[in-house]
């Protein structure tokens, strides 16, 4: 009977996650909270961010239950760690939360009942309770007039008495609904703040068997919201449990009166609630980790620090590909990528990026081992959406190598990740480039991981390593072991994919007579 209750229980939370995972996320929303952040000096930009498809990447790790947990989530994602006692200190709090499976099973359901604000809490909190000494004059002022009048109504039973009365309600309910249309948003994100804080409570006991230290700051900070907290019913419950106590909430205005008393209180104690918010969407974050860990086929937790001269990556993997092949590399200096198309030189650029990404944010590599420093990472890869800005693929792809020039500039500490780099433009000008543009890069504090389809560029690069990724293709099958390998591709395969993808077999042996003609012309021009 145990064991049936229990199955049923799994599967009742699995579905939870199913739907928490599932729901629509607002990703300019959460840009917007992680910019008030203070910036790192590794701090993702959105060029970098679009590139890596770090949205998918940040749903598929996302198995917080609140919004606070969520945005911090999305924070620590946006703003990678620089220092590595910051490194350290996050390492540990989550490894807290690791150790004690039972205890974050009992605080996630207490944040699952507390759920999603539809609004920015915090800057609502900071900017949008606002005491209104007036409007509170007015509503007491009225809700005074109703009780006398009523006194007086029952104890003369005067007429009169009861038309004022009568006249007076319609005011009374225009004001109410004005009220609620002006200050509908401050009204929920005030119940989200006093949920919060009877959640927190909730688990308390929980997180006392956690870590003491952090059930001494909760208990701390949702004593100091008892005040706030007591107002809950006048102000969200007492409307629509019947029709009399909507009048008596119409007639008094009671909602309107309480809520300029808290907004008063609300002066002194919004960086309480504030402080609460985060600490609950630290702790909901740090647990999203735990549970996605627990999704993977094999993690490490990384080793980063300056110490660390080369990115040291074993058996890593991209996350959002299912059955991904691993791959293991030492990068001790810059490296050059080579290979056919499809081969999986851009899925390795990308794998890198996120690993060095999730690295430095959630201390977890989707890898066996990983050392590295802290790095800035920045990319060129995808650069479609040019094309949506009215901007042409080369002149979107030269702004993004020049931002890395001015990193290079500065002598920070960044990954350089370039996919075809000017494939935009035409031969000449790319080869001159691109040779000249790698051999500076490489001689600033950066690493530089480069894929080009160009051999002849290779021999031009003076501080990289040579790497590629090969295939294997005939005219009836197409595989790839999406494995590095060290030294440059020595084969092509566009042809091959042509003809593989059943080209006209004249038109295939067409292309090949130019490209056997071509390279005999750039023999004998080398010869000479």
């Amino acid at each position: 009977m145990f064991d049936k209750i229990s199955a049923v229980w799994q599967y009742i939370c699995r579905k939870k996650v199913i739907a928490r995972k599932e729901r629509k996320l607002d990703f300019e929303y959460l840009k917007k909270v992680s910019s008030y952040a203070i910036n790192t000096s590794t701090t993702v930009d959105t060029l970098t961010w679009n590139d890596l498809n770090m949205n998918a990447v940040f749903k598929h790790i996302n198995y917080t239950s609140c919004s606070a947990g969520e945005e911090l989530l999305y924070t620590w994602l946006r703003n990678p760690l620089d220092h590595e006692i910051e490194y350290e200190n996050r390492q540990k709090y989550i490894q807290t939360f690791e150790q004690h499976p039972a205890e974050i099973s009992d605080v996630r359901e207490s944040l699952e009942k507390l759920a999603y604000c539809k609004h920015d809490l915090k800057r609502t909190m900071q900017f949008d309770f606002v005491s209104n000494l007036k409007l509170l004059t007015i509503y007491t002022f009225l809700s005074l007039a109703s009780l006398g009048l009523i006194v007086n109504a029952f104890m003369s039973g005067i007429s009169v008495i009861t038309g004022l009365l009568v006249a007076l309600f319609p005011i009374q309910i225009f004001l109410h609904y004005k009220f609620k249309e002006k200050y509908g948003i401050q009204l929920e994100v005030l119940q989200y703040a006093i949920r919060l804080t009877k959640y927190s409570e909730a688990s308390l006991a929980s997180v006392k068997s956690i870590d003491p230290d952090l059930f001494c700051e909760i208990h701390n900070l949702t004593t100091q919201l008892k005040s706030i907290s007591k107002k809950e019913f006048i102000l969200f419950r007492l409307e629509g449990v019947d029709v009399l106590a909507d009048y008596i909430n119409i007639t008094f205005l009671l909602k309107e009166i309480n809520y300029f008393i808290v907004v008063g209180k609300i002066q002194n104690l919004r960086s309480v609630i504030i402080e609460l918010y985060d600490l609950i969407g630290k702790i909901d974050a740090a647990m999203s980790i735990v549970a996605y860990r627990k999704t993977l086929k094999h993690y490490c937790e990384p080793h980063l620090g300056t110490q660390f001269k080369a990115i040291h990556m074993t058996e890593g993997y991209h996350p959002l590909i299912e059955n991904a092949v691993p791959n293991s590399i030492k990068i001790a200096q810059d490296i050059a990528i080579t290979g056919s198309n499809m081969s999986g030189k851009s899925t390795f650029l990308r794998t890198i990026g996120i690993n060095a990404i999730l690295a430095q944010s959630i201390c977890t590599s989707l890898s066996e081992k990983y050392e590295s420093t802290f790095y800035r990472v920045v990319t060129s890869m995808s650069l479609n959406d040019a094309l949506l800005e009215s901007k042409s693929y080369f002149l979107m792809e030269a702004e993004a190598i020049k931002r890395m020039i001015e990193y290079h500039e500065k002598g920070d500490a960044t990954l350089m990740l370039i996919d075809e780099i000017f494939k935009g433009t035409n031969p000449i000008e790319r080869y001159a480039a691109s040779v000249e543009i790698l051999n500076t890069l490489s001689q600033g504090n950066a690493k530089v991981i480069v894929t080009t389809h160009d051999l002849n560029i290779i021999p031009e690069l003076k501080a990289y390593e040579c790497y590629y990724f090969t295939e294997n293709i005939t005219s009836h099958s197409l595989s790839f072991d999406f494995k590095i390998h060290p030294g440059t591709a020595n084969s092509r395969n566009a042809i091959k994919v042509l003809e593989y993808v059943r080209y006209p077999s004249k038109l295939i042996e067409r292309i090949n007579s130019r490209i056997k003609s071509l390279e005999q012309e750039e023999t004998v021009t080398k010869s000479t």
